[in-house]
């Protein structure tokens, strides 16, 4: 995988996605093993208990799924990935810095499965996903 291009991708996804750029979500990892989301706890995303709302997590995890389910190399202008299903198991409360860690762990021919932990500051499982992405490949224009 090109180096430079999932840092093209990062940024894309980190500052040109209004909702991702809302929630505060960082790239801090992009390779061919998976992708590494981060977000620290503001109040903006609190629940009032003095967590990270679930709904919260849930988007990062399903933001973390979408991002690892890209073939980087072969991903195009134009392309569109849709999450079809997912799944959330909360284990704890997710407090401070949290940190998820998306692996995709099968791609078909139109739908890629990726695994999700989300951690705490502590390293403390916080939540896991199973995330369910179909990947549309864009039209790609004729060079002629």
């Amino acid at each position: 995988m090109s180096a430079h291009r999932a840092e093209l991708l990062a940024r894309h996804w980190q500052e040109r996605i209004p909702f991702n750029r809302r929630c505060g979500f960082r790239v801090t990892r992009w390779d061919d093993d998976g992708v590494r989301m981060e977000v620290d706890e503001t109040d903006d995303l609190s629940n009032g208990l003095g967590s990270v709302h679930g709904g919260v997590v849930a988007t990062l995890i399903d933001t973390a799924a979408n991002a690892a389910a890209i073939p980087v190399a072969d991903f195009v202008p134009g392309s569109q990935v849709v999450t079809v299903s997912m799944t959330v198991h909360y284990t704890g409360s997710a407090r401070g810095h949290l940190v998820a860690d998306a692996v995709c762990t099968r791609r078909g021919r139109s739908l890629t499965s990726v695994s999700v932990d989300v951690h705490d500051g502590d390293r403390a499982l916080v939540a896991h996903g199973i995330v369910v992405v179909k990947v549309s490949v864009g039209a790609v224009p004729d060079p002629r």
